[in-house]
């Protein structure tokens, strides 16, 4: 049995919604970067200003440990903490200041809404493909932000049926005897099969040299 992409005939075009929803996730997903950029100048901020802030201390409030914050500040000049010392009394209750409070909800919340963008865009993704049946997996990822391999797993993630597949993709190859030989599919068929080679959807997976 070969394997070929098949023809490009579906016709399928995009619906307004599938490119909101796509526009919406682009967008949604630059939000995080910028916001954790943000929430580590507020913490080496928080450092600086507070030089008896130490690590352990400051990882009770946020989601990192404290060598993970050490590495975090490397090279962003935070000065080195000073001890407390006894003759001072007890040390104070250190709470985040509200500055670094609003930059850590305000990462939280860009996660949470690019994680909501992308979930949208993939139900969108499977409705069309449940509108579309024809529509090969690689026909669909044209018009996404993955590959046929991320919409081949959204389809089952939404449980997509598996008859995005047309008649005329799957032809016969005969020897020269006229025996038959061989059966070409579509490749994004193929992988949907129960006994489909893992060794050639692996190679399928990797770029091209």
């Amino acid at each position: 049995m070969a394997i070929t992409d098949g023809p490009r005939d579906s016709g399928y075009q995009p619906s307004p919604r599938l490119r909101e929803h796509t526009t919406a996730w682009e967008a949604a997903r630059q939000a995080p970067p910028k916001a954790r950029a943000a929430l580590e100048d507020g913490i080496a901020q928080e450092l600086t200003d507070n030089r008896k802030l130490n690590l352990p201390t400051l990882a009770e409030h946020l989601p990192w440990s404290a060598e993970a914050i050490r590495l975090m500040m490397a090279g962003r000049g935070v000065p080195p903490r000073e001890r407390h010392r006894k003759e001072e009394g007890d040390p104070p209750v250190y709470t985040l200041s509200d500055r670094l409070r609003d930059l850590l909800a305000a990462w939280h919340q860009a996660l949470d809404d690019e994680k909501k963008a992308r979930e949208a865009l993939e139900e969108c993704i499977a409705d069309e493909m449940r509108a579309h049946p024809s529509v090969t997996d690689a026909e669909m990822a044209e018009h996404t932000p993955w590959g046929w391999n991320q919409v081949r797993l959204i389809a089952n993630k939404y449980r997509v049926p598996g008859k995005r597949k047309r008649a005329n993709e799957h032809k016969l190859q005969r020897g020269t005897s006229g025996k038959p030989l061989s059966v070409i599919v579509p490749f994004d068929w193929y992988v949907q099969q129960p006994g489909a080679d893992q060794r050639i959807i692996k190679e399928a997976s990797q770029k091209p040299e």
